[in-house]
């Protein structure tokens, strides 16, 4: 069982299941956006006429992006809000794309990077009889997410699912809905089991929803206005003991979004992942991370150049 545990997830976080980096999904919209709204047109809107003008707007849009040397399709459509139909539209094409190639367990793309299938066996190892499931809520995990894919929950459902094969999706269901998971930014739209109105399956085909439906559910990450899952994150990070950031990029705007440092002054353990980072860039992040130091709080922030699994592994 895990206690009082809060994971901060970047795109890096997703990756091992086929899901992009920042950088990769600016290289998939370049090289895709345009493919993906003829195939989607002409599936769903063959007879449009307005159809010229519709892949005449993709390609502006990709041609400004690859042209802008942006590395956040989000810094882009932040500066270029006229795009910014269009980029949500392309950001959803590749979410559902990469759900589709999406693969874990035993066919995960990084087998030796396969943190969510060992994170659910901590959560899960004490779990013995068949009416042990009802313990899974004992565990005290929160999720904090910038990504906009649904895999790791679709992953724990569908484990804890096929665990206790018995119990029903219901009794699944209430024992999931005590790892609270806040998507900062949004996703693609919620899952079946979660409850909420307007659920769109895992790997559900882009043709049977509609790509603007799925475009509507994405927030960038300037977008203006009241953000209410702000405030969810900030109260999940003031309670925890300690705090995992697991593929993130420690960008400046998105530690300020979260009210870091001064939201994780009580917060004991500070772990996180730099992969590819330099001994002075992760000197940097430590001390971006830090807090609680002025008025005597003991906090111990460690910032390794290693995967998610192995820092979790090492210091969970």
């Amino acid at each position: 069982m895990i206690q009082s545990v809060v994971f901060v997830l970047g795109a890096g976080a997703s990756c091992p299941y086929g899901f992009p980096s920042g950088r990769e999904l600016r290289e998939q919209i370049i090289n895709r956006h345009v493919t993906d709204c003829q195939s989607y047109l002409s599936a769903t809107n063959r007879e449009n006429p307005r159809i010229p003008e519709y892949l005449e707007t993709a390609r502006q849009f990709v041609d400004a992006f690859r042209r802008a040397t942006t590395k956040s399709v989000d810094l882009f459509l932040a500066r270029n809000p006229e795009f910014s139909k269009e980029g949500r539209r392309a950001i959803a094409f590749r979410i559902l794309a990469a759900e589709h190639a999406s693969s874990f367990r035993e066919e995960t793309k990084k087998k030796s990077e396969d943190w969510y299938t060992w994170l659910f066996e901590q959560m899960t190892d004490k779990l013995v009889k068949k009416g042990d499931y009802s313990r899974f809520s004992e565990n005290d995990v929160a999720i904090i997410t910038f990504n906009y894919d649904r895999s790791l929950e679709h992953f724990l459902y569908d484990s804890l699912s096929n665990s206790f094969k018995s119990i029903g999706p219901q009794k699944v269901m209430e024992q999931l809905n005590h790892v609270k998971i806040c998507h900062v930014f949004s996703q693609v739209g919620p899952l079946e089991w979660q409850g909420q109105p307007n659920a769109i399956p895992y790997r559900v085909n882009v043709n049977e929803v509609g790509i603007d439906t799925l475009a509507d559910n994405i927030r960038i990450a300037y977008d203006e206005g009241e953000n209410p899952k702000l405030q969810e994150a900030h109260n999940l990070l003031s309670r925890a003991n300690r705090v995992f950031f697991l593929g993130f990029g420690y960008a400046d705007e998105n530690l300020d979004t979260l009210g870091i440092p001064d939201v994780l002054a009580k917060v004991a353990l500070v772990c996180g992942t730099a992969r590819g980072f330099t001994e002075k860039e992760i000197g940097k992040v430590k001390s971006r991370l830090r807090a609680g130091s002025s008025d005597g709080d003991k906090q111990t922030v460690i910032i390794e150049n290693s995967d998610c699994r192995a820092l979790l592994r090492e210091f969970l």
